[in-house]
């Protein structure tokens, strides 16, 4: 990688400038100006499972992040750069806590709360994290973890909070299932500034909007879109604990709002089970991301529930969005590009950023053929953390290469685009990326396997699914109980759904894996 291939591929436009346009330059800026313009407006309203809810405004939620920013500056020390973890629940003291860690100047190692503990420390230590926080009554995600004293408690700073550069680490996400230094992806204020001002923009978001969601702010989408996104354009966040298909319609109905963030499970749930669906007459769309959109997905929601579904397509690697289907298409449009089509549209690029489809020389490709799928602007991220090599290979001829494969329509004067598949052995579960090569490392390492290798079948719920295909090494080995020492690297909801044992996994002379062979094999076994 070169100095100017890195720094183009951060820049917007072949001489544009180095931030984005937008009145703030990290995501803090936004917070105090509406806290001051419009102190008294909600800004989260976190709904817990039995439906209570806590609404926190503006101005509380600077004075309680510029507390809590104090207490961390006094623990952990002012010296920058430097780095917490933190796992993060759908709440409002999580929320606070996020915004408190930014504020004061420290990258923010998001872990999943439900993550094993060897990936937990495996990942802190690859950001090379002095320790990590929790709330008060929540488990400890780490040994040097402490307690965060409730904002309320602590006086104002007497101190000065460190000041933000905007181009300093902000946030580190694991991405591709790593449990390594390899793929903790870096982003930093300007990358939040970045894809907040697109959401805004792209969705016309104002103060009185409500944007209704359930992912976890611990995944890029959850937190970028979702908190982040909403608070830049002063509006209001309706953050529900998880998902429920019983509980839900009734939220809808509840706070009313008129953007609603999904995965294409949460739709399929709710075609299923919402029996007489009405929508608020104010509602405007579902935008879904993070896992594949079916055609007959979009369609059950245009007919059960009169309702669109504006698909969005991005990476941890640029800060959530790069693409999303526009807001306002004709009817033929839309059913063109989403209903009709084979494989619905990933929308327009979105501001702030540009998606090219290149053939294997860096060459971009004309409408219609497929190829690599590749950005650069704002958005994109600064670096994987301590891993040049991996930098270097994502970042070439001023691109970052995504290694998702697709092409583009030319539709109304606009370029959409459309992934076809990946380069990459990824599995996206139920919004979860896990890498098929570290499974099939971990199975491959135990002493009952010889071989193994794992492959994805699509789901109506989880927009993917693994099926884990492994060879004996000899014996009566149950093997759905191979999946018991997976735990301790992956997710209880990315394991496979099935192991299947086979007499030999089908592979090249060279000895890779033939997956597109494989997963028809396992796909006709699963059907049968």
């Amino acid at each position: 990688m070169t100095v100017a291939d890195h720094v183009l591929a951060r820049r917007y436009g072949d001489a544009g400038p180095a931030a984005p346009s937008s009145p703030w330059r990290t995501p803090l800026d936004a917070l105090d100006w509406f806290a001051v313009s419009q102190g008294d407006a909600p800004f989260v309203t976190a709904v817990a499972p039995d439906g209570t809810a806590t609404t926190l405004d503006y101005r509380t939620a600077a004075v309680a992040s510029r507390a809590l920013a104090g207490w961390l500056c006094a623990e952990f020390g002012t010296g920058r750069p430097a780095a917490l973890g933190f796992a993060p629940s759908n709440d409002v003291p999580s929320v606070l806590t996020v915004l408190a860690v930014l504020r004061a100047g420290f990258g923010l190692l998001m872990l999943g709360p439900s993550d094993p503990p060897e990936r937990r420390a495996r990942q802190l230590e690859a950001a090379g994290a002095l320790a990590t926080v929790h709330l008060p009554g929540t488990g400890a995600p780490g040994p040097d973890s402490r307690a965060l004293p409730h904002w309320t408690e602590l006086p104002e700073p007497t101190a000065a909070l460190p000041a933000l550069d905007p181009a300093a680490d902000a946030l580190y996400f694991a991405t591709s299932g790593s449990t390594a230094a390899s793929k903790l992806v870096a982003q930093t204020h300007l990358n939040a500034v970045a894809n907040a001002e697109a959401v805004r923009r792209h969705h016309g978001l104002v103060r009185d909007d409500r944007v209704l969601a359930c992912l976890p702010i611990h995944h890029v989408n959850g937190l970028h879109f979702t908190v982040l996104g909403t608070m830049a354009a002063g509006a209001h966040t309706v953050l529900c604990d998880s998902f429920s298909p019983l509980a839900y319609p009734g939220t809808l109905r509840t706070y009313r709002p008129r953007i609603a963030s999904v995965v294409p499970g949460i739709l399929e749930a709710l075609v299923e089970t919402w029996r007489r669906p009405e929508l608020p007459s104010d509602f405007g769309y579902f935008v879904s991301a993070a896992a594949p959109l079916t055609s007959r997905t979009a369609r059950s929601v245009a007919e059960r529930l009169g309702a669109r579904v504006l698909q969005g397509y991005g990476l941890s690697e640029t800060t959530n969005f790069s693409c999303t289907m526009p807001p306002g298409l004709s009817d033929d449009t839309y059913r063109g590009l989403m209903l009709d089509a084979e494989i619905p549209s990933v929308g327009v690029a979105v501001y702030g950023n540009e998606v090219a489809v290149l053939d294997p020389a860096g060459a971009p490709l004309p409408p219609g053929e497929v190829g690599e799928v590749c950005m650069r602007g704002f958005n994109v991220m600064s670096r994987y953390v301590r891993n040049a090599e991996a930098t270097r290979e994502a970042f070439r001829d001023g691109w970052f290469h995504s290694q998702d494969l697709g092409y583009r329509v030319e539709r109304d004067g606009r370029g959409f685009f459309v992934l076809t598949g990946r380069l990459k052995n990824i599995a996206k579960v139920a919004g979860e990326t896990v890498s098929l090569d570290e499974m099939d490392r971990v199975l491959r390492a135990l002493p009952q396997v010889r071989d193994a290798a794992c492959v994805t079948v699509p789901d109506r719920f989880a927009g993917e699914k693994i099926i884990a295909a492994v060879v004996l090494s000899g014996g009566e080995t149950d093997a759905a109980a191979l999946t018991g020492p997976l735990r301790a690297t992956f997710a209880e909801g990315v394991l496979p759904a099935q192991v299947i044992t086979l007499p030999s996994i089908p592979r090249t002379a060279t000895g890779k894996v033939l997956r597109p062979q494989l997963r028809d094999d396992l796909s006709a076994r699963v059907r049968d």
